[in-house]
């Protein structure tokens, strides 16, 4: 079967820009398609590049070691599972590279068919996701949309999942390897957003990540061996933590991991565990900078947990704005659980920190239910002119990379703006 399915394109492309705003088979079951090629059916290797169309995938891909899939603006995968096993949840076992560079005009969308392509289906784990491994050297996603992942684990990556468990929309696990995730979104997923497992070098950049896990889940759960800069993102209705850098304390390289200019909104409250979920959590050795973010409506702000301590010494934060509706909230902009060896408090009031002043984003009310997982259409998380935030944070941060390559494509890491959050002011 080939198919190009236009009204699908112009429809996503129409709920991309949306949304950023508110911002055939060989005999040896290799793919390699040619140019001219602009849909069909995808199953067992895949190599080469795809062309614009629709690719329907009702078993896992894979992409092999040493090889790399690229895809062109408009692609649009279409995973048919149903989320009820491993065996119909199919995925991309990507032992070799992707790069997926889609357009703002022509994103790329790693989805589920039309007909199920419902946020009531968030949760249910239609296809699982993209699963990098320790021989991906590199995986770069501009301009996509990921969505509706999370399906049943086969439990045979015992280092990754148990049988069963929900697999993440993205992992990663090359400590050498560069992940490039930029203009993009990570939508209605079961469980964590990206997972870098194994660790990599990571430019996470002007990207939103919302209605992430059901009962728990961060947007980003770094884990040893992860280095990189998470910045200009909205995080919005995250089950857990917007960005959480951690790892065990024995990482090589240690996990380090600057968050600058993000703004996080009604993040932490389906975490079922107490004394969890909230923003951004560093924790378990890992280390890194947080600076100029807006936090609204989290279970908690930022985290030095104190049963599994971060480097404290090397993890400096401040110049936060604050804000929530509710009093338990604003108790928990600094956590009292988060303590030393010695019982001492944390995280505390730093320089530049902004309190339970309303940011005043152009077009959101922050009176808007903190169990709301996604923002409504049209939103807009820009500041206005008259914002407390407008011009008062710190342009002293550095990120950890200059750029990131991978695939033919590079990234320069953005420099910090003084002006709150993601999103900038008017």
């Amino acid at each position: 079967m080939k198919k190009i399915n236009l009204l699908n394109i112009l429809f996503i492309a129409s709920a991309f820009l949306t949304a950023m705003n508110f911002t055939s088979c060989k005999d040896d079951d290799t793919v390699e398609p040619e140019v001219e090629q602009g849909g069909g059916d995808l199953s067992g290797e895949v190599t080469g590049t795809l062309k614009k169309g629709t690719y329907v995938i009702k078993s896992t891909i894979t992409v092999p070691v040493g090889g790399t899939l690229t895809l062109e603006p408009g692609v649009i995968f279409e995973f048919d599972g149903d989320g009820l096993s491993p065996a119909t949840s199919p995925e991309i076992n990507l032992l070799g590279n992707l790069v997926a560079k889609g357009t703002a005009e022509n994103p790329i969308l790693f989805t589920v068919p039309a007909d199920r392509r419902d946020p009531k289906n968030a949760y249910d784990g239609l296809w699982g996701g993209i699963q990098g491994s320790a021989t991906t050297e590199f995986l770069v996603l501009q301009h996509c949309i990921v969505e509706y992942c999370g399906g049943p684990a086969d439990g045979n990556r015992p280092d990754l999942y148990d049988a069963g468990d929900a697999r993440f929309a993205i992992h990663f696990g090359n400590p050498n390897g560069t992940m490039i995730f930029d203009h993009s979104i990570l939508r209605h997923t079961a469980d964590d957003g990206l997972r870098p497992q194994g660790g990599g070098k990571f430019a996470i950049t002007y990207s939103q990540f919302y209605n992430i896990g059901e009962t728990g889940g961060e947007g980003i759960n770094f884990k040893d061996g992860s280095v990189g800069d998470v910045c200009y993102n909205l995080f919005y209705g995250v089950a857990t933590n917007g960005s959480k850098p951690a790892g065990k304390g024995d990482g090589v390289p240690q996990t380090n991991i600057n968050n600058y200019n993000n703004t996080f909104i009604n993040c932490g409250f389906r975490r079922v565990q107490s004394g969890r979920g909230g923003s951004i959590n560093y924790e378990g050795g890992a280390k890194g900078n947080s600076f100029n973010n807006i936090i609204v409506n989290c279970r908690f702000g930022i985290r030095m947990r104190g049963d599994k301590l971060p480097e404290v010494a090397n993890t400096k934060y401040g110049y936060t704005m604050y804000y929530a509706t509710d009093a338990d909230d604003k108790d928990n902009f600094f956590p009292s659980t988060d303590v030393d060896g010695d019982g001492n408090r944390v995280t505390s009031e730093q320089p530049g920190d902004i309190l339970n002043q309303d940011p005043q984003f152009v077009n959101y009310a922050v009176s808007t239910s903190k169990l709301t997982a996604m923002p409504a259409n049209g939103a807009n998380f820009k500041l206005k002119a008259s914002s407390p935030g407008k011009g008062k944070g710190t342009t002293n941060v550095t990120p950890v990379h200059t750029s990131l390559s991978g695939g033919g494509v590079t990234v320069t890491l953005p420099a910090p703006s003084a002006d709150f959050g993601a999103y900038g002011a008017e």
